[in-house]
């Protein structure tokens, strides 16, 4: 077996392996289905980077405590960003809720860097002024590094 195909079973099995799911709308996901080579369907899968980087969109797109089955899943922040406090609150708290929403993850060894990109916060003003945008960089368990933006068009990942 290749060394870059052992690195890849290392990283599957311990990043994890999960079913594919495709954004549909703003914020809600499906799952995905393939179709092998007899023509028989099933579910799509991804490995590794890709499983950990969907779980934490996904993570970090639903409230705490909005999964009825794993009510310690979710990003607490988002609470912070529909009350009515000040910004500079606000930003701490959202920064909080990130940094948890890493730790609780099995897969993510070290936070590097919680940078919230979007300051049009400062306004008092609702609407589009409360927009926050946030991009976290952090290390897996593997020794990888990934940074995951979230926003108001939803979440993803990306390496380094």
């Amino acid at each position: 077996m290749a060394p870059r195909d052992e690195q890849d079973l290392l990283r599957t099995r311990l990043l994890g392996r999960a079913p594919r799911c495709a954004p549909v709308g703003d914020l809600t996901r499906d799952l995905v289905l393939a179709r092998d080579a007899s023509g028989k369907v099933d579910l799509d899968f991804v490995e590794g980077m890709d499983a950990l980087g969907q779980s934490l969109s996904l993570a970090v797109t639903t409230p705490l405590g909005g999964d009825v089955f794993n009510t310690d899943f979710g990003f607490d922040g988002l609470n912070a960003l529909s009350e009515a406090t000040t910004p500079l609150l606000v930003r701490e708290r959202v920064r909080v809720g990130i940094v948890s929403l890493l730790r609780k993850e099995p897969r993510v060894s070290r936070v590097v860097d919680v940078k919230l990109v979007d300051q049009r916060l400062e306004s008092p003003d609702a609407g589009p002024a409360r927009r926050l945008d946030v991009r976290v960089v952090f290390e897996t368990v593997t020794g990888d590094r990934l940074s995951l933006s979230a926003g108001p068009n939803g979440a993803r990942t990306t390496n380094g």
